[in-house]
């Protein structure tokens, strides 16, 4: 009898839970607008781009609507200017096409201004091109995947790598490492890996040193086969751009039960008319990029890589 009024009990309970659910629908108040800058220029042969946009309210799903029409342009400190045209063919893109192979856009060391003029308003943002140390290497060698490399059906057995680089002595560098498989980026959220000096945080005395071990496996989120190449692009950032990174980060990974209110990411790009209601979003980024590529050829694999 007392087995049966357990059962019975726990029948009732299951009941009462399942029909507490109901969907809700929260109102969340319209969003300004902002004008969002997405801009990473770099020393690297070649155009430059830079996108514009309009954010969105917060539970619209929709592409965020490009800006058309704009003025884009960008100067330097010795007074150079560099005109971006809007492209035709890209809603919103904006490019910078050198005129000659080896007019490359940016010099460490130099100071560049944006100025972005749309909507009867005038947008400014300024950064300076950070030193980027050589790569060194590429290494690696065979072994079985890790819980996070072997997610999703990736390969369970193949190529770790590292790729190894030492920060320039003086205390202030920030890098961040994008990855390439096959020429395909690794772009997830879990892989924007971004550090200062030598480590992940400020202030971990890392100045003058090789990039420490999880920073030199980052370029393995999952393990490579033999003939996959390998391209590792490291970016010199400012430190207000790494900070930019730390609070897109927060943001990216704030869910869950114990989540924090949202809250607005910090930017460089600013409207001149500070009584304006159009502000901006995003950011301008100016980046010297040191590379490095290898082909896996399991004869030059290594062992006890350290």
């Amino acid at each position: 009898m007392k087995a049966n009024t357990s059962v019975l009990l726990v029948l009732i309970l299951v009941f009462i839970l399942s029909s507490c659910e109901d969907i809700v629908t929260l109102k969340t108040p319209s969003s300004d607008h902002y004008m969002v800058i997405e801009a990473t220029l770099t020393n690297l042969p070649g155009p430059q781009k830079i996108v514009l946009s309009r954010s969105q309210d917060y539970f619209d799903n929709t592409d965020a609507p490009k800006i058309v029409g704009a003025n884009v342009s960008i100067s330097d400190n010795d007074g150079r200017e560099y005109l971006f045209k809007e492209a035709k063919s890209e809603l919103g893109s904006y490019v910078w096409t050198p005129i000659t192979p080896t007019d490359i856009f940016g010099k460490v060391g130099k100071t560049y201004k944006l100025t972005v003029k749309a909507a009867n308003e005038t947008f400014i943002a300024s950064e300076t091109m950070r030193r980027v140390p050589p790569i060194d290497s590429i290494l690696y060698q065979f072994d079985e995947a890790n819980q996070r490399q072997a997610s999703d059906g990736k390969p369970k057995n193949g190529y770790d790598a590292q790729f190894y680089a030492r920060d320039p002595i003086g205390m202030g560098d920030c890098f961040r490492v994008k990855t390439y498989k096959n020429k395909k980026l690794f772009n997830g959220t879990q892989n924007l890996v971004f550090f200062y000096d030598a480590a992940f945080q400020k202030g971990a005395m890392a100045d003058g040193l090789m990039f420490i071990l999880p920073i030199r496996r980052s370029i393995s989120p999952e393990l490579y086969q033999e003939k996959d190449t390998i391209k590792v692009d490291l970016y010199s950032i400012s430190e207000s751009q790494f900070n930019f990174y730390s609070q897109a980060r927060l943001e990216l990974n704030n869910a869950g039960l114990f989540s924090r209110p949202a809250a607005n990411i910090p930017t460089n790009f600013t409207n001149t008319n500070p009584n304006s209601s159009l502000q901006g979003a995003g950011w301008f980024g100016i980046s010297a990029v040191s590379s490095l590529q290898t082909i896996v050829d399991p004869k030059k694999a290594r062992k006890n890589i350290k």
